[in-house]
């Protein structure tokens, strides 16, 4: 009935020519912040545009002209004249591509969105892998909101043309972190904060890699135990290269305070490159100055084909960073952290960590002792949206001191084996909001110790260009510090 008075509606008041100017007149009075269309040069994308020098038969004449007339009056910004005549014309032509384009265009632009949106879809029913239906319908998605849905479909349609540059600026637009280990920077190498923070924390870098696009990210987070603290500041920008590269230059600012001895300050002043390595992996190398007479190396592999990601992350004359005492004493580590998961089914996964390290004091002359920890998990997911998971795993930290006396200048726990059990919980809103927690406890029958943790995070992008994320996380007896820790991190992210 709906689609009846609105099809009678278009028939009949326009019968008089002085009834159809009023219309016109009074259409463009509430569509007039659309009419910018003038200098938008992006409307149609080659191979919609009708030739001048293209000379069809009869029948298709009047087809051509039509079109080209919606196209011009569209251009000049007269929607509703052309959103009349497009209407019709596609009503005429209903299987015809260009004119389902054109409506649902012309929809879009006077922000008819859920027309729009209807009309784009009969569309992709006739071609699903049309790439100009595709945009066409994730942007209309992201002015409705649906920021999850329009990312999934340019996703889709970046599969297939990688080079496109609209869907790399749409997908700007959709530009906020997915998953958990994604929105908690802290375990971003390990489920339970185990200390590895020098690898400042980047929301998406495997997608922003292959965009053309500046980004700068501004970090900070502190971490307060018994005994002591530590404060990390991390400010890294990145630009684009020739060659799908990108550079990136930063300084990471570490300060250390211990109870009743004073405190210490650090640095790690950096530059580097990341470069894609086909569709599935990343790799990054980074060098710099740690202020501590020695040159620091950092490299991040990332490899995700499908089911199986793999992470690796090594570094060589870093910073020793995780404790008060250790920046204070000038302390500097070499190692590796291998991770590594994989998805079964749909819902359940499994993974494996491996880290080793070695770690010195006053400049690497004074040799503390040696990492080595293995953590291997289960990952079931219980729901999608809420997504919501229930961790397990199994976690052994051995670290062989080079002498009792230089294990006691750094409070850090010799021997660990434990059960944990974690519930994570992460739910992205179509406004990009993304709130993220996890409440977990652990059983250290080694030590004989039973103890909870929980945390709280938050991505909010605040416009297309620049967003804020933070974390925070307690530990009622840390699996890294004796007794109990808490841990903070903000930060912010532009991208130009």
């Amino acid at each position: 009935m709906r689609k009846t008075i609105g099809c009678c509606f278009f028939r009949t008041c326009f019968r008089g020519i002085r009834e159809k100017h009023i219309f016109v007149m009074v259409l463009s009075f509430f569509l007039s912040p659309v009419l910018a269309f003038a200098q938008d040069p992006s409307l149609l994308t080659a191979g919609q545009t009708l030739p001048e020098n293209r000379k069809p038969s009869s029948p298709a004449m009047n087809k051509n002209l039509e079109q080209e007339k919606i196209e011009q009056l569209v251009r000049a910004g007269r929607y509703p004249e052309a959103y009349h005549l497009a209407h019709r014309f596609q009503k005429t032509n209903p299987e015809d591509l260009n004119a389902i384009y054109l409506l649902a265009y012309i929809e879009k632009k006077v922000h008819f969105l859920r027309r729009g949106y209807l009309t784009v879809e009969k569309g992709r029913k006739i071609a699903p892998e049309s790439i100009d239906l595709g945009i066409l319908e994730a942007e209309i998605l992201l002015q409705q909101g649906h920021l999850r849905k329009a990312r999934i479909l340019l996703l889709h349609f970046q599969k297939t043309h990688p080079e496109n540059k609209v869907i790399q600026k749409d997908l700007i637009k959709t530009y906020f972190p997915t998953g958990y280990d994604a929105n908690i920077p802290i375990m971003d190498q390990h489920i339970f904060s185990l200390g590895e923070i020098q690898s400042p924390f980047r929301p998406d870098q495997f997608l922003t890699a292959s965009l053309p696009r500046w980004n700068l990210n501004i970090s900070a987070m502190g971490i307060n135990y018994s005994g002591g603290a530590a404060f990390v500041g991390d400010a890294q920008f990145e630009s684009p290269m020739a060659g799908g590269l990108r550079f990136l230059a930063g300084r990471t600012e570490y300060m250390g305070f211990v109870s009743g001895q004073g405190n210490g300050l650090n640095s790690w002043t950096y530059a580097g490159l990341d470069s894609r390595l086909g569709d599935h992996a990343d790799l990054q190398v980074d060098a710099g100055d740690t202020s501590l007479e020695r040159a620091g190396l950092y490299a991040h592999f990332f490899y995700n084909p499908g089911i199986l990601t793999v992470d690796v992350q090594g570094v060589d004359n870093m910073v020793w960073g995780d404790f008060g005492q250790a920046i204070q004493l000038n302390g500097l580590e070499s190692g590796v952290t291998v991770s590594s998961s994989l998805q079964l089914t749909n819902r359940l996964s499994i993974g494996l960590n491996y880290w080793y390290y070695e770690y010195t004091l006053d400049d690497g002359s004074l040799p503390y002792g040696n990492l080595h920890n293995a953590f291997g998990f289960l990952d079931y997911q219980l729901t999608a949206d809420p997504e919501m998971d229930v961790l397990v795993g199994y976690d052994d930290w051995t670290i062989m001191a080079s002498s009792p006396q230089t294990a006691a200048l750094v409070p850090e726990i010799m021997r660990q084996q434990y059960l944990l059990i974690a519930l994570n919980a992460m739910k992205q809103y179509d406004n990009g909001l993304l709130l993220s927690g996890q409440i977990g406890g652990y059983d250290d029958f080694y030590n004989h110790i039973a103890s909870g943790e929980g945390s709280l995070g938050i991505r909010y992008p605040v416009s297309l260009h620049w967003s804020l994320y933070g974390n925070a996380l307690y530990f009622e007896e840390s699996t890294l510090y004796a007794g109990p820790s808490e841990e903070l991190m903000l930060g912010l992210n532009f991208v130009f």
